[in-house]
């Protein structure tokens, strides 16, 4: 079916059966870095080659010619850059979810909804223990706290997330910046915000729900506390009669390593602390590493707390709730000086995208922290 724009202008150059589908591909595929081919998909094109193709569509949205000047490409974005952004969005959207995907850690842990493509709102709860979210809400990353019971609904808050992204778009129409610059700058910035905050409530989630005494403990992990470290897998292994796996930070999960004073690691295993750095397992217990990630431009500031380790029950994985509104909104910043505002030549940019996160702990599961 073809797609149907929001202006004439566009719904005139995508008239053609499947022209509009042959060019979100290239842009995705350049922007992505993959092989791209000829129009008979005999041979590989260049980079080069495809970004020269996919200039003149561009030039063809904003109606100009093939050697504009400096005044008629501001022109054409003034009168066109609307429409431009538009087909970037599109773009946009389909690298972002692409992006979500292929991340392990989401691909494991995240059950994902996306409301543009008519996916339910609602997850339900089928565990026999109660149920405990811990949620994002509001536009401060409030943490709020329900509690559902057997067979009930719940919705996770949607809240609405913007991330600046600096360029200049009229480098890439003369040629000097290239296709996968522009976009994957705008695609980046949204796929590590959002997974920054993924990383981030996982790893804080433990500090609102509190498990019971028996599968919480505390201090440095050693000889001294090995057995205490042990009996909180048992038991969090028994209760969801199920095998577990700990996450935690690199960082965290090294601390693991002191427990080899205690004579039970392997040879193996001696390899997987030299080639990553840590234990690859734990005796045979599975390890998974949350990345660290820093605040948005602030590298003194560490957004997951690695100074814990959560033991989770291996069945039902899906802890993690996202919603995801699907589409994404690029705002172009206008005025010099204002607030917010371009301090220079370089285009400003605003994508916003709406989603929402939240933490769903159905079975018990453990913490081991330290100060």
């Amino acid at each position: 079916m073809r797609k149907v724009f929001s202006t004439e202008h566009l719904n005139k150059i995508f008239a053609e059966e499947n022209s509009w589908e042959s060019v979100r591909n290239l842009m995705f595929d350049l922007a992505s870095g993959a092989e791209i081919y000829d129009e008979e998909n005999e041979k590989v094109i260049s980079k080069r080659e495809a970004n020269d193709k996919l200039r003149k569509v561009i030039y063809n949205v904003l109606g100009l010619s093939d050697h504009p000047t400096k005044r008629d490409r501001k022109r054409a974005l003034k009168k066109h850059g609307e429409e431009l952004f538009e087909i970037i969005e599109e773009v946009v959207d389909l690298q972002v979810a692409t992006g979500f995907h292929n991340n392990e850690f989401f691909n494991d842990f995240v059950e994902y909804r996306n409301i543009a493509d008519g996916d339910a709102l609602e997850f339900w709860t089928e565990d026999k223990t109660i149920l405990s979210i811990s949620r994002v809400s509001g536009a401060h990353h409030d943490f709020s706290l329900q509690r559902i019971g057997h067979g009930e609904s719940f919705t996770v808050p949607v809240s609405r997330y913007g991330a600046a992204v600096g360029a200049d778009i009229d480098r890439y129409l003369v040629g000097q910046e290239d296709w996968a610059t522009l976009v994957s700058k705008i695609a980046e910035a949204f796929t590590i915000k959002i997974q920054n905050e993924i990383y981030s409530q996982v790893m804080n989630a433990y500090t609102k729900i509190t498990p019971q005494a028996q599968f919480v403990g505390n201090g440095t992990l050693g000889a001294s506390t090995k057995d205490a470290f042990d009996a909180i897998i048992e038991n969090v292994e028994t209760a969801n009669e199920s095998s577990v796996y700990i996450l935690g930070t690199k960082t965290a999960l090294k601390k693991l390593t002191a427990l080899a004073d205690v004579n039970w690691i392997s040879a193996s295993q001696k390899e997987d602390v030299a080639r990553l750095g840590r234990l690859g397992s734990y005796e045979t217990t599975t390890l998974v590493e949350i990345p660290q990630r820093f605040e948005i431009n602030d590298v003194t500031k560490k957004l997951v707390n690695d100074k814990v380790l959560l033991i989770m029950p291996a069945v039902d994985n899906k802890f993690v709730k996202m919603i995801d509104q699907g589409e994404t909104e690029i705002d172009e910043i206008l005025e010099k000086g204002e607030a917010n505002g371009r301090i220079d030549d370089v285009m400003k940019y605003e994508v916003q995208r709406s989603f929402g996160i939240g933490v769903q702990i159905g079975r018990y599961f453990g913490a081991w922290y330290w100060a």
